[in-house]
């Protein structure tokens, strides 16, 4: 095999027929494709709730009230401490809970869009 040739291109592109010939003979295009979201949306499920019962400790998000709860001296500092109380309400204590049940949310959504659009059948019918 010739690497540098006159036509370079030609070479290049024998090479990769020739290569991704073998591939695309071993693993045909499913060209129907319709259940493909349906094993998507399994996965998706399935690594949610995963991530739901294993509870890794990569994702627990620290207590927010490391400098205490005793009052502040000074407004902008009561003022933070009131915003940091507040927001802290809408934080999650860990990370992947809240990856998990987005998985599972979405994973649902998937098999419902998938179900509903089988039902609805193709167009013009």
């Amino acid at each position: 095999m010739k690497l540098l040739s006159s036509r370079p291109t030609e070479t290049l592109t024998s090479t990769k027929t020739a290569i991704a010939r073998p591939v695309r003979d071993r693993l045909p295009a499913n060209h129907d494709g319709r259940w493909t979201p349906v094993a998507y949306a399994g996965g998706m499920l399935a690594l949610g709730a995963a991530l739901l019962v294993a509870k890794p400790k990569i994702g627990q998000v620290p207590e927010a009230r490391r400098g205490g709860d005793a009052p502040r001296q000074g407004r902008l500092r009561r003022a933070a401490q009131v915003g940091r109380d507040g927001a802290q309400t809408f934080t999650p204590s860990n990370v992947t809970d809240s990856i998990g049940r987005s998985l599972m949310v979405g994973g649902a959504a998937l098999i419902l869009t998938r179900l509903l659009d089988e039902l609805s059948g193709p167009d013009g019918t």
